[in-house]
């Protein structure tokens, strides 16, 4: 399984790391680049992980008219069943975000398990979505 052979990845590379103390991270995930970074919140009782994703870029109506509606429903109705956003900019590329709230600020390896954990929230979301967009160059 895929999934299981990056958390394999990720867990031996991080033990390859002398200080697990990062609390921004860039990673690729199914083809996504990902951006991560973990904050505590203003009154530092508590943390938020912040995590953006490049997903790809819409098709023009003129190149897959079918792609492109399928991805901008597929944006609008999932953005009413999960804890991100999906957001289309000017240029047709698709981001995703999320903010997730937690106990307490996570760095190292507590960052990597709540991200994996996001992820696999998302997993289904992302890949659909995903599916109906052109990779980014």
């Amino acid at each position: 399984m895929k999934l299981n052979k990056s958390i394999d990845d990720i867990e031996t590379h991080l033990e390859t790391i002398e200080a697990p103390s990062f609390d921004k991270l860039d990673f690729q995930w199914e083809g996504i680049h990902f951006h991560a970074a973990s904050h505590a919140t203003p009154k530092g009782d508590s943390g938020e992980i912040y995590l953006k994703g490049k997903l790809g870029q819409l098709y023009f109506t003129i190149e897959d008219p079918v792609q492109r509606t399928s991805a901008i429903e597929q944006v609008y109705t999932t953005n009413k069943d999960i804890d991100g956003a999906y957001k289309i900019d000017r240029d047709g590329v698709v981001h995703f975000e999320s903010v997730t709230l937690t106990d307490y600020l996570l760095i190292g390896t507590e960052l990597v398990s709540a991200l994996t954990l996001i992820l696999l929230e998302a997993e289904t979301h992302l890949r659909l979505l995903r599916a109906h967009l052109k990779a980014l160059n």
